[in-house]
């Protein structure tokens, strides 16, 4: 788990939840040898944020999270976005639910900081400590994802916007800060990497509170989400066509 955390922060990425350990692997692999970086991580990661995945999330994971479902229409709102192919409203969106529910969780836990980018260093610091005392899933895989997601909001999401390493520009201060104009992001890397980013704090929430660490089922509710999805995809790309 190491060495997937050291490959994922090379393409600017983390350790993500809800997702099977076999696939991270081979996407490691594929980093490894090259195939896969930081310019192309996008094509690698859309089935893992499909309009399927994404609207289980939305009906079923979301709204039952504490914290983070004090958030849920926002994150709703800002999923439609994605699939209507506004990413820049997607991202601007996400990015201050992500300091609003990693405060709310710090806070939870009876912690402070003194900073934004020490709200999820703190944060995680304490769930590996309780991971570890308690003994709680997979002890060792769970602290390199807590590991990863450190090294992500220190060395990208919360870097100062002139140190950013990557052309994606996946950054809270030049995003929400204006520094970032239209054609400096937006794409859909943006998206990925910020609700991978709401999803790994529902995964926080949940090791404390009576939630599966695993990726929801779909529903009849979730199908019935994901198939307006899709027909908002067909109508991004239509619209496309006018700008």
């Amino acid at each position: 788990m190491e060495h997937m955390k050291d490959a994922f922060a090379k393409v600017g990425w983390f350790i993500p939840p809800y997702v099977m350990v076999g696939y991270l692997q081979s996407l490691v692999s594929l980093i490894d040898s090259g195939h896969v970086n930081a310019e192309n991580l996008s094509d690698n990661l859309a089935s893992l944020y499909s309009p399927a995945s994404l609207a289980a999330m939305v009906t079923e994971r979301y709204p039952q999270v504490p914290y983070v479902s004090d958030y849920q229409k926002i994150i709703s709102e800002s999923v439609e976005a994605h699939f209507m192919g506004s990413n820049h409203i997607a991202v601007s969106g996400l990015m201050p639910v992500i300091e609003g529910a990693g405060r709310k969780l710090l806070e939870s836990r009876g912690l402070t900081a003194d900073s934004i980018k020490n709200v999820f260093v703190n944060l995680a610091n304490d769930c590996k400590k309780e991971v570890v005392e308690k003994r709680i899933g997979a002890v060792g895989e769970i602290v390199e994802m807590l590991n990863s997601f450190i090294d992500f909001t220190d060395g990208h999401l919360y870097i100062n916007s002139a140190r950013y390493p990557l052309s994606d520009n996946t950054n809270r201060h030049g995003i929400l800060h204006g520094a970032y104009a239209d054609a400096d992001y937006g794409d859909v890397i943006n998206f990925y990497k910020t609700i991978g980013a709401i999803n790994f704090l529902c995964f926080v929430a949940s090791l404390r509170a009576s939630i599966s660490g695993f990726a929801p089922s779909t529903t009849q509710k979730s199908e019935t989400l994901a198939a307006y999805y899709v027909e908002c995809q067909k109508l991004s790309i239509t619209r496309e066509t006018f700008n």
